[in-house]
């Protein structure tokens, strides 16, 4: 089973591709785009469509899940959901619309036990199913997580 985790933003979204196979997780990919804010949205927004045509061009998914996006700040919250409007487009394009979304709570609980984890004790405890890896941002390990949490929580490690 091949499992497809993101994290959304329009800043640095990333995701990871995760394969599952005997109740064991390996990571095979992860990967980030850094967006300029100095670009426009639309600009931004293409950018993240290429990425992200990419990685659905070269595996076949049998899950896609997605960290809910919001913020407590309102403009980070509507960056967010463009950036989600524009990945959710792109699996349609692709023919896929079945997806999850699990919250970031969710993600922490279900990977470090603890639903208020940091962002470092989930990378840390990623290894414990995946062994260590070298994440280029927080964002990829956070993708990881979303990823192995969909697997905890389906019983599918």
């Amino acid at each position: 089973m091949i499992i497809l985790g993101i994290d959304s933003s329009l800043a640095c979204p990333a995701y990871a591709v995760v394969k599952v196979s005997e109740g064991k997780a390996e990571l095979i990919e992860t990967s980030h785009i850094k967006t300029s804010s100095k670009k426009s949205t639309g600009f931004r927004l293409f950018q993240i469509y290429n990425w992200f045509k990419d990685v659905l061009e070269r595996y076949t998914f049998d899950a896609i899940v997605f960290e809910k996006g919001f913020n407590k700040f309102a403009i980070a919250t509507q960056q967010i959901q463009r950036t989600l409007g524009v990945l959710m487009f792109t699996l349609y394009c692709n023919e896929i619309e079945d997806f999850f979304e699990i919250s970031p709570t969710s993600v922490k609980k279900a990977v470090t036990g603890n639903g208020k984890a940091s962002k470092e004790e989930l990378a840390e405890a990623l290894e414990s199913y995946i062994g260590k890896h070298k994440y280029k941002t927080n964002d990829e390990s956070d993708a990881t997580g979303v990823a192995l949490a969909l697997a905890l929580q389906k019983g599918w490690i």
